[in-house]
């Protein structure tokens, strides 16, 4: 089983969109793309959105996704009168279910005009970490992250660029230089000193992840 849900995008250019309307459209959507022999569902039109729960034999969720973008989803959101879809993970039992709700909500969160269709496993971790963190998760980063994400001196942006060149080049230094037109000395230098102001040594692997 998984959770659908499905709210209007807002119109373009000024335009009126008539919701009962958009929402009655998508529901048809829905019935042709998820064929009574193959789904079960319970569709429904509350609080302007549709919620939907679907059933089905294996992998009920993706190919819930995979089947609206057969049948067209994309193509008819381009216009004024489309809606934007999240859709949850899949559920093993009905005790599941709220859990598909709220990844299914998440999921709606991260839809938009240009990606109208989001299935949960498919938001980015990044995004979802700067749009949803709360103040717990923020204090949790490290205060040293800031000196390299703020990088307003030619210092911090030589030393932030240094590790990510760094990465790039799988930790060659010599590759690093060349990329970088310096010495090799210069970028263990820049290592050192990410090193002595970080407490992590970014020319080791377990470093690095933490860079």
């Amino acid at each position: 089983m998984t959770i659908l849900l499905a709210r209007p995008l807002s119109a373009g250019n000024g335009k009126h969109v008539d919701l009962e309307a958009t929402l009655r459209s998508f529901v048809r959507l829905l019935e042709q793309a998820l064929p009574a022999a193959v789904y079960g569902k319970l569709v429904d039109i509350r609080d302007d959105e549709v919620v939907a729960i679907a059933c089905s034999d294996a992998d009920t969720a993706r190919g819930l996704f995979q089947r609206l973008r057969r049948n067209g989803f994309t193509r008819r959101t381009a216009n004024d009168h489309g809606v934007r879809v999240g859709i949850g993970l899949d559920a093993v039992d009905i005790t599941c279910l709220p859990q598909a709700y709220e990844e299914a909500r998440l999921a709606l969160e991260f839809a938009s005009a240009a990606q109208p269709l989001m299935h949960f496993s498919d938001i980015d971790l990044a995004a979802f970490l700067i749009q949803r963190a709360d103040k717990a998760a923020i204090r949790l980063i490290p205060e040293w992250t800031h000196h390299f994400s703020q990088a307003e001196d030619d210092q911090s942006r030589k030393l932030s660029s240094t590790i990510h060149a760094f990465a790039d080049c799988s930790f060659n230094v010599k590759e690093t230089a060349r990329r970088l037109r310096v010495h090799a000395n210069t970028i263990y230098f820049r290592l050192n000193r990410i090193r002595d102001l970080t407490g992590i040594d970014p020319r080791t692997y377990s470093g690095r992840r933490c860079c």
